[in-house]
C-alpha cells in the first residue's frame, strides 16, 4: 500500500471529526437515538486514530519503558473507556463483549489483511519464529487464563460457585497483570531488538533516523492526547446511552454492536498502519508483533484492569464469559497459533482468517 494512499486514507478519517460536535449536539438536544449512535460512532473513528498517533509520539519522546506504559493506557482507549463506562453502569456483559470483539478483530481481520497485503504477489513467505513464537505462546497462555473461569463454572457444581468464580477471576487478573509487566520487560528491555522494525531500504532508514532526531512538541502532543481521550470518553458515554434504543429500533443486537462494530472502529487506524507496513513483502514480522502486542494489551491489561476496577467500585466483573464467546475465542486463537506455528504463509492464510471473521460476524448478527 503506497504511503500516499495511507495518507489520503488518514485525511479522510480525520475528516470524520465533523461528527464530533454533531454527536454531542444530537445527544444534548435529545435527537433520534439512531442519529446519536451513528454520529458518536463515526466520531470515535478519527479520535482513536489521533490517540494512537499521539501515544506513539510520546513513546518516542519518553523512551521504551514509559512509552510502553503510555501505549498500554491509551493504545486501546476506545475499548478501555467503553469497558469502564459499561462496568460502571453494571453492564459487565457489554464490557466483556467489547474486549472479546477487539481480540477477534485484531487476530482475524487485521492479521488476515496483513498477510494478504504482504504476500498477494509472492509465493511462500516465512515468519521470524524467534519473534512470533514467543508472542504466540504468550498469547495462548493469556487466552487459557481468560477461559479458565468459564471452564470452572461449567465443570463444578457448588452452591457458592458464583463467589468462587468471582474470587478466581480477581486472582487470575492479578496474575495476568504481573505477566503483562513481565511481557513489557521482555519487549522493551531484554529482547527489544526482536521488536524493532527494519527499514526496507537504506534511504528509508536514513529518513527515519532524521525524523527521530526531531523532538516532537511535547506539550502540544500531551494536550492533543488528553483532548482526544476526553472526547472518546464523551462520545462513548453518549453512544452507550443510546445503544438500547438504537438496538430496539434497528433490531441490531447489543452483542453485535459490542463485539463487531465498536472493535472494528477502534482498530481501523491500527489496521491501516500494519497493512501498509507489510505491503508487498514489507516487514510483516513487525506488523505481526504489533497485532499480537495489541491482543496482549487487551488480554493481559485491559480485561484484568476492568475486573479490578469492578472490584473497587463494587461491581462483580468476572472472567466468566458467555459460552459462545469462550468457544469463538478458543478456536480463533487455535487457528492463528497454527498459522504462526507453521512459520510460513501465503495470501491464502490471510484469506482464511478474514473468511473466519466474516463467518463469526454473521453468527453474531443472527444471535
Amino acid at each position: 500500500m503506497p504511503l500516499t494512499t495511507v495518507r489520503y486514507a488518514m485525511v479522510i478519517v480525520h475528516g470524520l471529526l465533523l461528527f464530533l460536535p454533531l454527536g454531542v449536539i444530537a445527544a444534548l438536544l435529545d435527537w433520534n437515538p439512531v442519529l446519536v449512535s451513528v454520529f458518536n460512532f463515526l466520531a470515535i473513528l478519527p479520535l482513536s486514530a489521533i490517540v494512537s498517533d499521539a501515544s506513539d509520539t510520546l513513546s518516542d519522546y519518553f523512551g521504551d519503558l514509559v512509552g510502553g506504559l503510555i501505549n498500554a493506557t491509551f493504545g486501546n482507549a476506545v475499548e478501555l473507556s467503553t469497558g469502564i463506562l459499561a462496568v460502571t453502569s453494571g453492564d459487565t456483559y457489554f464490557a466483556q463483549s467489547v474486549m472479546i470483539g477487539s481480540i477477534l478483530s485484531d487476530i482475524l481481520l487485521i492479521m488476515g489483511g496483513c498477510l494478504i497485503s504482504a504476500s498477494y504477489n509472492k509465493h511462500i513467505l516465512y515468519f521470524n519464529m524467534a519473534q512470533t513464537g514467543s508472542l504466540s505462546s504468550l498469547m495462548v497462555v493469556t487466552v487459557v487464563g481468560l477461559i479458565l473461569p468459564s471452564v470452572l463454572y461449567a465443570t463444578f457444581d457448588s452452591l457458592d460457585l458464583d463467589n468462587q468464580v468471582l474470587s478466581f477471576s480477581r486472582g487470575t487478573s492479578a496474575v495476568l497483570l504481573v505477566l503483562y509487566v513481565g511481557y513489557l520487560y521482555f519487549q522493551l528491555g531484554t529482547h527489544k531488538h526482536l521488536f524493532q522494525q527494519e527499514p526496507n531500504n537504506p534511504s528509508e532508514g536514513k529518513h527515519d533516523q532524521a525524523e527521530s532526531n526531531e523532538k516532537p512538541d511535547l506539550w502540544k502532543t500531551i494536550i492533543t492526547l488528553v483532548a482526544a481521550g476526553i472526547s472518546i470518553v464523551i462520545c462513548s458515554h453518549f453512544f452507550l446511552a443510546s445503544v438500547p434504543a438504537t438496538s430496539a429500533t434497528t433490531r441490531i443486537s447489543k452483542t453485535f454492536i459490542a463485539t463487531i462494530l465498536i472493535p472494528v472502529t477502534s482498530n481501523c487506524s491500527e489496521g491501516v498502519a500494519v497493512t501498509a507496513a507489510s505491503f508487498g513483502g514489507g516487514d510483516v514480522n513487525f506488523a505481526i508483533s504489533v497485532i499480537i502486542s495489541s491482543i496482549l494489551q487487551i488480554g493481559l491489561f485491559a480485561i484484568p484492569f476492568l475486573v479490578m476496577f469492578g472490584w473497587i467500585i463494587g461491581v462483580p466483573m468476572t472472567l466468566f464469559f458467555e459460552t459462545f464467546h469462550t468457544l469463538v475465542l478458543f478456536f480463533a486463537i487455535l487457528v492463528v497459533n497454527q498459522v504462526l506455528k507453521d512459520a510460513k504463509y501465503t495470501y491464502l492464510h490471510g484469506s482464511m482468517l478474514i473468511g473466519l471473521y466474516m463467518t463469526l460476524t454473521l453468527a453474531f448478527w443472527i444471535r
